[in-house]
């Protein structure tokens, strides 16, 4: 399936997301060194096989976006599962 292009982004406008997208994956562990590799070489199915460098040059910001909140989300629940203090304050949090 091809996936239409979000040109709603100047130019400057995505550098500055793919720069916000590259903190976001350093604040949650990755290194520059994996980042850089996951921008070159980690195609996946959401961009229809393609690499999020390779999306990211078509314009389809609105897909690699949707891909790293998914990651970040699946990371984050992954952590929480293995952080029962964590669980246990949101339950209490819940709870209020």
């Amino acid at each position: 399936m091809a996936i239409a292009p979000d040109d709603r982004m100047t130019p400057a406008q995505a550098q500055l997301e793919a720069a916000r997208i590259n903190v976001l994956l350093g604040n949650f562990g990755c290194s520059p060194t994996e980042v850089t590799r996951w921008w070159a070489e980690c195609a996946d199915s959401e961009l229809d096989g393609g690499t999020p460098h390779s999306a990211w040059q078509q314009g389809e910001y609105a897909q690699v976006k949707a891909l790293v909140e998914s990651l970040i989300s699946r990371q984050f629940a992954d952590d929480l599962a293995d952080d029962p203090a964590a669980l246990k304050r949101m339950a209490d949090f819940g709870n209020r």
